[in-house]
């Protein structure tokens, strides 16, 4: 009997023990769980949804809630290296590679990880490895929509490498890191309507997972872990792309809003990039017409506004019907970003130019105008003179361009029209070939940022 009431005793202090301790672990389990932040990345969606897809894992899974960027865990499946997911009747269903039924709906909420997750484990989506779990969304065509629910750290991983290639110095992918980590923060909700934040393509960023690691982009991603772009304290967007051509450009002379940290800046350390290529008549009005224009017979091509650095912001295109005008960004978008590859272009007819010139445009801070035939100069001391002779070249010590009465400043009517020019890239933010010259000429990854993004902090 002593012993009995000995053995009950102790039982009941176990119990007593575990319900105290209890809600602590289960907190601090929570909190563990919660310390991550993480991403969802679409890899399969819209029209590369799926009907079935097998997940691969060495140790096996763990079911879990993908909840305000963190993953609770549920039911292990410790003995499971193979499972198959289908939508069944707009039901998650996940099944052993017997076909026996492990789950009969894994719900919008639900993600599938590798038991030893948080230990580097591999998750493998019809043998792609990925790093952090799986998320499957039902479609109502009986496909489902795949979802990396991913560490912000580990996405940056994946990013790296395909927006700067791995070979490059280590400060500037540690900025391109910053600027990948600054833009995915800043964008995520992109794609809120399919289920998830970004996608895995040029849209957003492009994102391949642990098969696109590699040591010198995850180092540079560790060595700068959580930092990000900031102005007054909050995260901005990095806008970056390849090549400035020689300036970066302001925010509204590519899109619309004047944003403070997106400031125009001579950029000294642009390799050169000379592009040039030609459009017929005929083939523009397609392009304006797939874009939902209706020029009718194109008769005319013409720059018809810049801004002072020689950026085209406007470009006029007469046509039997209507005259269209294309503005900054539009240029590209409608007749094709790789084909226009910056809006830093001129226009020839005939045959191309050897090296782009620009239209010049004389400010005087608050507005431009173009130059004409009568071009003058002053001397110190109030002395004008018309420069006589056509063409002509300034210089500012960095770049040379042609002034007067050119080719370039002309429509262009002859049917076909050459572009001539230098950069690639919209030309907002950071330009990349300028960041890894930075970086082989011994500046470092906050240097680098704070050049082409003004009054930021880096934290």
């Amino acid at each position: 009997m002593r012993l009995l009431k000995r053995l009950l005793k102790i039982t009941i202090i176990t119990i007593m023990f575990t319900l105290l301790v209890f809600p602590y672990f289960y907190h601090f389990q929570a909190e563990a769980a919660s310390k991550h932040d993480y991403l969802k990345v679409g890899l399969k969606f819209g029209g590369n949804a799926v009907e079935s897809c097998i997940l691969k894992s060495d140790e096996g899974f763990i079911l879990g809630t993908a909840e305000d960027r963190r993953f609770e865990e549920g039911m292990p499946l410790p003995s499971y290296s193979e499972i198959t997911v289908t939508n069944e009747s707009g039901n998650i269903v996940i099944r052993d590679e017997d076909g026996v039924l492990l789950s009969s709906d894994l719900g919008t909420s639900g993600c599938i990880m590798p038991a030893d997750y948080d230990d580097g484990g591999i998750i493998y989506l019809d043998g792609t490895p990925y790093r952090d779990g799986i998320q499957l969304l039902p479609k109502s065509n009986g496909k489902m929509t795949v979802i990396n629910y991913v560490r912000l750290e580990h996405y940056v991983y994946g990013v790296l490498n395909n927006e700067l290639g791995h070979t490059n110095p280590k400060e500037a992918l540690k900025a391109q890191a910053v600027a990948a980590r600054s833009f995915a923060e800043l964008n995520r909700g992109t794609h809120s309507a399919d289920g998830f934040d970004l996608c895995n393509t040029t849209h957003c960023q492009v994102y391949n997972g642990y098969s696109c690691e590699y040591d010198s982009t995850n180092e540079a991603t560790d060595e700068t872990e959580g930092e990000m772009i900031r102005y007054d304290g909050e995260p901005v967007a990095a806008y970056y792309y390849k090549n400035s051509g020689g300036y970066t450009q302001n925010s509204e002379d590519v899109w619309t809003s004047s944003i403070p940290h997106l400031r125009a800046v001579k950029d000294e350390y642009s390799p050169d990039y000379p592009w040039s290529t030609s459009l017929s008549f005929d083939i523009i009005r397609t392009k304006l017409e797939s874009a939902g224009f209706t020029p009718g017979e194109v008769q005319s091509v013409a720059i018809s506004g810049s801004n002072s650095n020689g950026s085209v912001t406007e470009l006029k295109i007469e046509g039997s019907k209507a005259t269209v005008y294309l503005k900054k960004e539009k240029i590209r978008t409608v007749l094709g970003a790789t084909i226009i590859k910056s809006n830093r272009f001129t226009l020839g007819e005939g045959e191309p130019l050897d090296y782009p010139s620009f239209v010049f445009f004389i400010s005087n801070g608050r507005k431009s105008v173009e130059s004409d035939d009568n071009t003058y100069v002053i001397n110190g001391l109030g002395k004008m003179k018309e420069l006589d002779g056509d063409p002509f070249y300034v210089t500012n010590g960095f770049s040379t361009i042609q002034i007067g009465d050119s080719q370039s400043s002309k429509p262009v009517t002859d049917g076909v029209v050459y572009f001539n020019g230098y950069g690639y890239g919209h030309g907002v933010g950071m330009p990349q070939d300028s960041a890894v010259e930075m970086a082989r000429e011994g500046y470092s990854y906050d240097e680098i940022l704070e050049y082409f993004y003004t009054d930021i902090e880096i934290e």
